[in-house]
């Protein structure tokens, strides 16, 4: 008998074929991807006792891997592995709801160890009910509370709340300009999620609630209304309510007709509803900082202010732990030309879809920044050269494939040039990695544009 499933994801073929030897041989089942999406596929599929995650792959990076596993399974255990080590992404890592840190190389004896640890810990709470529980609640907890990006958080505490309440499916909605729009919805489309808000609000929400409470029979579920397919028999109601920013509600339902909310749901909805609700008012009060000091008004980047802070701290640490750091200087090829033919409200139209292009190509950890005019700086934390080559190109080719809409009938494609610096093999000085990364981006608009070029190549 087998001592339990691991799911192995590295883009490094030696690494996979590591662990699956080294565990094997101690009698745990093995399965290997080479990316985070496929894993979370596999996930959905199947089960699981154990993740050994890598820290930084093509596509999402581990942390945000981390985060999405958490959400389709918040008691699954990830162990996570990194060749770039520090105590801030080891801290970063535990934050977000790993069991365990691995460094590579990697030790089989340590490996072993730790994969046998992790395992009987979770044997333990399995065996401890009330454990188990009040473990699940604090990662859910855990994980809010360290969330700052409002669009997320409005996600990732819909999610806390039904795990947290064992609920099978729900919604969210919150008040802006005087109307009530949805933010998350869970285990239904998204019509009916719209038509089940526009239900609540008529019937148990006409008035907005000042507590939390529950509903044995919500309007949504019965015959005739856009719920009643989803077989839904009980619900809870949870209000957010944040002075001057914020007026929000969670609404969480039940199928089982025999295990309806109770009393201690309640408890627990007003434990997690506190942590909910200083999550949101912590990333107002980020986001209203950020508008002030830091913020790019035209694209909502970072601005050159807060490279100048962010690079200088990110430096220090790098130094101080000997960790990598890498630069991406990236600017638009013939943008003038967009300026000349289509006017400069079509060229910060397409600025404006190029930062967005740019935030999904990075993790949140690192630094995306509008230098000035058509030209952008990336800080990639903790990334080597070969590293921040392979998001370089995850970029250039992103620009390349997007078309853009800059006005009304008018779509255009646009390509870029980008420039790698890394800390510490090209240069230690913060004025050096910016003024290389230039040199390297400025040397690829010489020869055909279009083109990632590294500082180690000049």
């Amino acid at each position: 008998m087998h001592r339990g499933r691991i799911l192995v994801v590295d883009d490094d073929q030696f690494y996979q074929e590591f662990c699956a030897e080294i565990l094997g041989e101690e009698g745990y089942q093995i399965k290997s991807t080479y990316t985070g999406e496929e894993a979370l596929e596999i996930l959905k599929r199947e089960k699981f006792d154990i993740m050994l995650l890598d820290l930084i792959m093509p596509g999402a990076d581990g942390v945000e891997i981390l985060e999405a596993t958490k959400q389709i399974n918040p008691q699954m255990d990830v162990i996570m592995m990194t060749g770039y080590a520090s105590v801030e992404s080891a801290v970063r890592s535990l934050k977000s709801g790993a069991a365990d840190y691995l460094t590579k190389p990697l030790n089989p004896e340590e490996l072993k160890l730790t994969i046998k640890r992790t395992i009987e810990l979770r044997h333990l709470f399995d065996e401890n009910a009330e454990l188990r529980n009040l473990l699940t609640l604090y990662e859910t907890c855990q994980r809010v509370s360290l969330c700052l990006d409002l669009d997320k958080l409005y996600r990732l505490s819909l999610d806390a709340v039904i795990q947290a309440l064992q609920g099978d499916l729900g919604l969210s909605f919150f008040r802006q300009n005087g109307d009530w729009t949805m933010k998350a919805h869970r285990g239904m489309e998204e019509e009916e999620a719209d038509a089940m808000m526009r239900e609540l609000l008529d019937h148990e929400l006409d008035i907005m609630p000042n507590r939390i409470m529950t509903v044995d029979s919500p309007s949504v579920g019965r015959e005739g209304a856009s719920g009643h397919h989803l077989r839904i028999r009980s619900g809870l109601i949870m209000p957010i309510t944040i002075p001057h920013s914020l007026e929000g509600i969670f609404v969480i339902f039940k199928k089982d007709p025999n295990q309806p909310f109770d009393r201690m749901d309640l408890g627990t909805a007003r434990f997690i509803a506190e942590q909910v609700h200083l999550s949101f008012e912590n990333a107002f009060k980020y986001m209203d900082a950020q508008r002030l000091v830091f913020i790019d008004d035209l694209t909502g980047l970072f601005n050159t202010r807060y490279l100048d802070l962010s690079l200088q701290t990110e430096l220090k640490r790098a130094k101080r732990f000997k960790t990598h750091l890498s630069l991406l200087f990236i600017d638009l090829d013939f943008f003038k030309n967009v300026n000349d033919a289509h006017g400069h409200l079509a060229g910060s139209k397409l600025l404006i879809e190029i930062a967005e292009v740019l935030k999904t190509c990075v993790r949140e950890i690192d630094v995306v920044v509008r230098y000035g005019g058509d030209e952008f700086i990336i800080i990639l934390v903790e990334t080597d050269r070969v590293g921040a080559d392979k998001v370089a190109e995850r970029i250039r080719k992103s620009i390349e494939d997007e078309t853009y809409p800059v006005k009304e009938g008018l779509t255009i494609n646009i390509t870029c040039c980008v420039g790698i610096a890394t800390f510490p093999d090209d240069a230690e000085s913060k004025s050096e990695l910016i003024h290389l990364a230039d040199r390297a981006m400025y040397r690829g608009k010489e020869t055909t544009r279009n083109v990632v070029y590294a500082a180690s190549a000049l």
